[in-house]
């Protein structure tokens, strides 16, 4: 039972155990490989054997024990035919290597969701060993089979103010797929291009450039508008009407000056402050207009289909596209651009709620790796973090 054990713990084919020794704090698995003739790689004949040592990788890691070798023969070998001389041990293991491949693998499976230093101090390994094996290994964790039915495109930012990229996520799975610099239209259609062909639908936010690229590479998916980013333009309206009554540079602000205006008797108030009590009132009647094109607009987006979807939001165009409020008239002509967009979004399941939080998990990573300079590395770190691999 003891060596079924250890065989299912060494996980190589065709070995036979001989002993188990230890070597001041390392543990040593001598095995043998079954006897075997192997050809020669060029010319495909039969070897000679010239000479045969051993030689130690590490295979495996236990809590207790720490990282346990493994001990094979290494053969020299010569192809009588050709002359050709090679080293041979067991196939899953390389003769010029420290560790195994199963070994290498499962230390670059262990630096998923923690850092590649964390895991070189837990092993006793140097960082750059950890480092190569991980950066070796980890791509091939990751399927290559990417046909999403619906992708979100959002920016997230490298360095705050300084540099930025943009990202494309799986609606559905939240996967990340990949990772560009830059926030242009041209890095949009890099980011767009390997989905280009499955995609269906693409959520984005108000930019230009997201609607251009979109077009430009996805022709035929529907562009969905964040209903978030909708709702934003009338809550940046609301900012602007409520910031033009913080007028004046006094040490207490305007807080007693409006207190004293409202207070008095209109009598008793100058011509000027009665004028500046008529424009707070015209500023009141904005910001009634901005609250109630924003209920408006709610109705709207609760349409059942897409031929009243277009009813409706033409209807709330015709009201308040010549609205008083200049505030509401800069909404209604954003959303006259954005029409197919924004029918788009009332009809679509889809948003950019996922993404949002994902630009949360990318900045978490870059602060984790106290940033990164090469983008081809910190975008595999991103897709294995949210490829769901550990679950």
């Amino acid at each position: 039972m003891y060596a079924q054990f250890i065989k299912e713990l060494i996980d190589l084919p065709d070995v036979l155990i001989q002993k188990v020794r230890k070597e001041e704090e390392r543990w040593i698995f001598e095995l043998s490989l079954p006897e075997q003739c192997p050809l020669c790689p060029v010319c495909l004949k039969r070897t000679i054997k010239m000479t045969g040592k051993k030689k130690q990788w590490m295979h495996g890691y236990a809590q207790r024990i720490g990282i346990f070798w493994v001990e094979l023969p290494v053969e020299r070998r010569r192809c009588g035919t050709c002359g050709m001389t090679f080293s041979t041990s067991d196939p899953g293991i390389s003769p010029r290597s420290v560790a195994t491949d199963a070994f290498q693998q499962w230390v670059a499976h262990s630096c998923i969701g923690t850092s590649i230093q964390a895991v070189a101090r837990m092993l006793k390994l140097p960082y750059t060993t950890v480092e190569r094996w991980f950066y070796t290994h980890a791509p091939s964790f990751l399927s290559n089979d990417i046909q999403p039915k619906a992708v979100c495109v959002d920016e997230f930012a490298f360095r705050k103010g300084h540099d930025y990229g943009v990202a494309i996520m799986d609606a559905e799975t939240g996967e990340v797929y990949a990772l560009e610099a830059g926030k242009n239209e041209e890095a949009i259609g890099r980011v767009l291009a390997p989905v280009s062909d499955s995609v269906q639908y693409v959520v984005s936010d108000l930019a230009p450039a997201m609607k251009k690229a979109i077009q430009g590479v996805c022709p035929e998916a529907k562009h969905v508008v964040d209903y978030f980013h909708v709702i934003q333009l009338f809550t940046e309206a609301l900012d602007r009407c409520r910031k033009s009554f913080g007028k004046g540079n006094k040490k207490h602000g305007h807080v007693r000056y409006v207190c004293r205006l409202l207070t008095q008797r209109p009598e008793k108030l100058t011509e000027e402050e009665r004028q500046t009590v008529r424009e707070w009132q015209k500023e009141s009647d904005s910001l009634q207009a901005v609250y109630q094109s924003l209920q408006h607009f709610r109705y709207v987006s609760k349409s059942q289909n897409e031929r009243q979807a277009k009813r409706r939001l033409n209807a709330w165009v015709h009201r308040y596209l010549f609205c008083p409020c200049s505030a509401v008239r800069a909404i209604a002509k954003s959303l006259v651009k954005r029409t197919d967009e924004i029918i788009s979004c009332m009809l679509s399941p889809y948003s950019n709620g996922k993404m949002e939080g994902t630009n949360n998990k990318i900045k978490l990573m870059k602060r984790r790796g106290y940033g990164y300079r090469n983008i081809q590395r910190f975008a595999l770190r991103v897709r294995l973090e949210t490829a769901n691999i550990l679950s």
